[in-house]
């Protein structure tokens, strides 16, 4: 199980809880990494352990409830945690504010690691991965632990059997944006997860939409064209450290220099990132994939950027006819469109309607971003490839009843 942002626990080295406790909810808690331009240098001194929701109630009562969610179902189908059980399944939690190539990379250390503690070098695992887990679960697949910019070789499929991407916003997700800009309040709390804070994580714009999915217009509903993966339209239009008076920034956000800096090299990593994930590949994915999202609930698509220099974009609607060019069908969190990556030019040929070559199956029904683990029918689809057998075993099956045949 890979789990989205803010879905993994984050701990102090001596193991008291940092993300998410009371102290954060409903006062503060520095979560910002350290200021730096090379982005492997933003980091400090928590490591993520344990899984949102799954053994604390605070979460719950915040909304972080689909995990333990997840967990309850599997633990429902008969696997367990512990080694040694034949139907076992394992949590990978990473650091979501830091870059998405290096949890990738850590993604497939852990799998090399359950290999060898199980003894099977050939270890293939089902791997079910949440919203952002699911573009860390993506690169993974595609690259294994390797660098932006070389070919697809689908390093990944030696560990992966079965790939199940669940409301993944795998054409970005404007919301990114809002909390670059804005922030995100937690629980009471509106300085734990500040503007200064988020702006301040790779991660967070490698969520932003890429060139070509559309996700600004201007105040009289026309698209504008617009890169967010380029420093120059940050610059241009004001936004972010660009901006005349840095909106809702914390007085001892750093300097302006080098958040700028900062942002350019958070952009470059992002477009790298998200065009290792658009490559078209030159052979098919060894690999099943799946895809499952929702597309029955009014979701943001597009907010609305203002003529003025360092004006803000507005992410709330002010008459009908703006919400109807805003929203979208999608989970309340991913749209549609977003899940699919229509935005990619296979998506136009492609049977699933996907635009990403190693998606096979897609399946959309009536579920929240948070709520899909509960809706029965998605439930049985999960249950249904998680509990089939491997294909080597298929294989081994037929073959020995055509052995018996002939005999």
């Amino acid at each position: 199980m890979v789990p989205g942002i803010l879905g993994s626990g984050l701990v102090r080295p001596d193991g008291t809880q940092v993300w998410l406790n009371a102290g954060n909810a409903f006062g503060s808690h520095d979560l910002s990494l350290a200021e730096s331009l090379s982005l492997d240098g933003r980091r400090d001194d928590l490591v993520p352990e344990g899984l949102l929701g799954v053994d604390a109630v605070l979460p719950r009562l915040f909304g972080f409830t689909e995990y333990a969610d997840l967990v309850e179902l599997l633990e429902r189908a008969g696997l367990r945690r512990h080694a040694g059980h034949r139907l076992r399944y394992h949590i990978f939690t990473y650091d979501w504010r830091r870059d998405l190539v290096d949890s990738a990379r850590r993604l497939g250390e852990t799998l090399d690691d359950m290999a060898d503690g199980m003894g099977d070098p050939d270890l293939k695992v089902n791997l079910l991965a949440h919203s952002m887990g699911g573009l860390v679960a993506r690169y993974y697949l595609r690259y294994g632990g390797a660098e932006p910019g070389g070919p697809v070789t689908w390093a990944g499929a030696r560990r992966i059997e079965s790939l199940i991407l669940v409301a993944t916003p795998n054409g970005g997700s404007v919301p990114s944006l809002d909390a670059i800009l804005n922030g995100s309040r937690v629980g009471f709390s509106s300085t734990t997860l500040a503007a200064s804070v988020i702006a301040g994580m790779p991660s967070i714009y490698e969520l932003l939409p890429p060139a070509g999915a559309p996700s600004l217009i201007d105040p009289r509903g026309e698209p504008v064209a617009a890169d967010l993966h380029d420093p120059g339209f940050w610059r241009e239009r004001g936004l972010g450290p660009y901006g005349p008076h840095r909106r809702n920034a914390d007085p001892d956000a750093g300097h302006p220099a080098s958040s700028r800096a900062f942002l350019e090299a958070a952009l470059g990593r992002a477009r790298a990132f998200q065009a290792a994930l658009s490559a078209p590949p030159e052979t098919p994915c060894p690999s099943r994939a799946y895809l499952l999202g929702g597309d029955c609930f009014a979701t943001l698509a597009r907010a609305v950027l203002p003529d003025a220099f360092g004006a803000a974009p507005r992410f709330e609607p002010r008459t009908r006819a703006e919400a109807d060019l805003m929203f979208e069908a999608g989970d309340g969190r991913v749209t549609r469109r977003s899940a699919l990556a229509s935005h990619l030019p296979e998506a136009d040929y492609a049977e699933s309607g996907s635009g990403m070559p190693e998606v096979g199956h897609v399946f959309f029904g009536h579920a929240d971003h948070h709520g899909i683990y509960t809706e029965p029918t998605f439930q049985s689809i999960l249950l249904r490839i998680l509990l089939r057998p491997r294909r080597v075993e298929a294989t081994r099956t037929q073959s020995s009843v055509a052995e018996v045949a002939e005999s």
